[in-house]
């Protein structure tokens, strides 16, 4: 979707607990292996040590509202993104996130599209503020904790370590900022049992195996040919939705202004078999691993990295940034934003 009324991220923040467990530590506590470890690339992940992911979101928010001068009253809209357990079985996070906030006038929803569902949340807002006049600014938060018993960040997924996190995104219109241009999806429904398997339907959470097992639904998945689909439908959603959000944006790929590219937070393997080669193909730009001392912050990726390239300062006015996401189902999705100076 090419977007034409200005709509803009103006901040975007990152909140990390300040508890860190290295790969090497977890090596050494017999919670991974080297080889494991190394597939997962990172050196370190963030941990929490209680807060759950809507109280990590509710921090998030608060600094990126600050970063943007918007007041929780100014908020029309609050989206609200995650993949893992909430902290509660049968609730409402985004309300919460909300609430805490004091936009009480505020819509409220939420997004779980597995490790997309961030960028869906962003896209959603941006979608919104461009066909509804009436929505001044939009709140865009993920958080997720990756804790025990549940989950087992280093062993719950192949080449990946989950990291504990939140972010946050002021979206609005004009003002400076990262302004958005284009946000073009691709989806592949096909694929969706990659993270089903073979296991049939379950009454409850955690019934097939605690803690969540995702390499055993992957292992059904390789023995169904899964795997050998994979490897040919996902290159060319990842190509065609990198062209369609360049083309909306009014780019040619080559263009000296694109500054950089960003990824999901995955491990090296995964990387170079589905994203990297098709981007430095299609792209003159820099690609960006920003995930080394975060891992995987599951449906936070996205707004992690446009955190990082705004602290960062690594656009220049004037230049853009592509950021591309994928998440299981599957979705891709592919971000252009230009850096604007109010």
């Amino acid at each position: 979707m090419r977007f034409g009324k200005e709509i803009t991220i103006r901040a975007v923040a990152t909140w990390l607990p300040p508890d860190r467990q290295t790969a090497e530590a977890a090596v050494l506590a017999g919670l991974t292996t080297d080889a494991d470890a190394a597939a997962a690339g990172a050196l370190e992940v963030p941990v929490s040590d209680g807060p759950s992911g809507p109280e990590m979101a509710v921090r998030a928010a608060h600094r990126a509202l600050a970063g943007a001068g918007v007041t929780p009253e100014e908020i029309d809209l609050v989206i609200h993104a995650w993949i893992h357990h909430q902290g509660h079985d049968f609730w409402s996070p985004a309300h919460y996130v909300a609430d805490q906030l004091g936009a009480s006038d505020a819509v409220a929803f939420g997004v779980q599209q597995m490790c997309h569902a961030g960028a869906m949340a962003l896209h959603t807002a941006a979608v919104r503020l461009e066909a509804d006049p009436s929505v001044r600014n939009a709140l865009v938060t993920t958080g997720d904790r990756f804790a025990a018993p549940g989950f087992d960040r280093w062993r719950g997924d192949y080449d990946a370590v989950f990291g504990d996190g939140a972010t946050a995104a002021v979206v609005g219109r004009s003002g400076p900022g990262l302004r958005i241009l284009s946000y073009a999806l691709g989806s592949a429904p096909e694929l969706e049992s990659m993270y089903r398997g073979r296991d049939e339907f379950s009454p409850a959470p955690l019934t097939h195996s605690v803690p969540i097992d995702a390499r055993r639904t992957k292992k059904a998945f390789l023995a169904d040919g899964g795997m050998a689909r994979f490897a040919e439908v996902g290159p060319s959603k990842v190509r065609a939705t990198l062209l369609t959000a360049l083309a909306e944006a009014g780019l040619a790929p080559d263009d000296p202004r694109i500054r950089l590219a960003t990824l999901s937070r995955l491990g090296p393997k995964t990387l170079d078999l589905l994203y990297l080669p098709i981007l430095r193909d299609v792209l003159k730009a820099e690609v960006l691993d920003l995930g080394g001392r975060t891992g995987h912050l599951g449906g936070g990726d996205a707004i992690a990295n446009l955190a990082d390239v705004r602290d960062r300062r690594l656009l220049a006015p004037g230049e853009f940034a592509i950021g591309f996401s994928g998440g299981g189902g599957f979705t891709w999705s592919c971000l252009v934003v230009q850096c604007v100076t109010g």
